[in-house]
């Protein structure tokens, strides 16, 4: 991976469909749906970083304020990424499709997506890999099989070193299947305020759990299709972290496939 002196890096190929996806499950996170290209940026353009977005959806299908937060979550993290004010891309991003609730969809929701989505990409620029697929095109267009699976309840991970600075998460959360005939393939609910879980620790948990179900199935399809329900943690404000959270996901997704296999039962993953 070049490092941080290299910025801008560019692409060799497009990402397309990079698919970013918050439930309203739970009550704590608003609802929104977004699938974007990325694209490469010829360096030495005016004006610098070199960084241009593009929605392409349609004012009919998405409020424009929406599709603009999407913009500026997108920006938000790779600013965050730069180096020296060096943007980590040079990228054009294309908003290609949106999807949004009355009364459930905000513009913060949108630029959490947009930030979603930047990472994804990331993930499948240094990987390698496509991207991951949360939403299938339409009802009943599933195609990979998982088997029939009862739901898992409480799934209890608990990540904690006392003797280890930065080593503490512990997380309870309860795996159901999504139907079969429907457009989801993997749905995070998350049950806690931000005064019980600091939303960026449930987010980080949401992306290990992501981590640990598609790559047990092909990479870009998760081998089970869950809906997990985060509704008990416990954190540290000195020693809990993103990457422990991202951890604790990992393990719960780890914990929760191996109950499946073998019929349920309770279980505790890591100490």
């Amino acid at each position: 991976m070049p490092g941080v002196r290299d910025y801008p890096q560019q692409l060799d190929r497009p990402v397309r469909d990079v698919q970013a996806y918050l439930s309203s499950q739970g009550g704590v996170r608003p609802y929104a749906f977004a699938a974007a290209d990325f694209e490469a940026l010829p360096l030495g353009r005016d004006p610098a970083p070199p960084f241009e977005f593009v929605n392409e959806v349609p004012d009919t299908e998405l409020p424009a304020e929406l599709g603009a937060a999407f913009g500026e979550g997108v920006l938000a993290r790779l600013r965050a990424w730069s180096y020296h004010g060096v943007l980590p891309y040079a990228l054009r991003v294309r908003l290609r499709r949106a999807h949004w609730r009355e009364g459930q969809s905000t513009e913060t929701g949108f630029a959490a997506a947009g930030q979603q989505a930047v990472r994804e990409f990331s993930d499948c620029f240094h990987d390698g890999s496509g991207p991951r697929r949360l939403v299938v095109g339409r009802p009943g267009a599933r195609q990979h099989a998982t088997g029939e699976v009862s739901a898992i309840r409480d799934v209890h991970v608990r990540l904690v070193k006392p003797t280890v600075c930065g080593h503490f998460a512990i997380a309870t959360a309860d795996f159901e299947p999504l139907p079969a005939d429907g457009e989801l393939l993997f749905e995070f609910a998350l049950e806690l305020s931000e005064e019980r879980l600091p939303l960026d620790l449930a987010e980080a948990f949401e992306r290990g759990l992501r981590e640990e179900l598609y790559a047990a199935g092909d990479g870009r399809l998760p081998v089970r299709a869950f809906r997990v329900r985060l509704h008990d943690a416990r954190w540290s404000a000195v020693d809990s972290n993103e990457m422990i959270f991202q951890a604790a996901g990992r393990k719960a997704a780890a914990e929760a496939l191996r109950r499946s296999h073998e019929g349920g039962g309770l279980g505790t993953a890591g100490r």
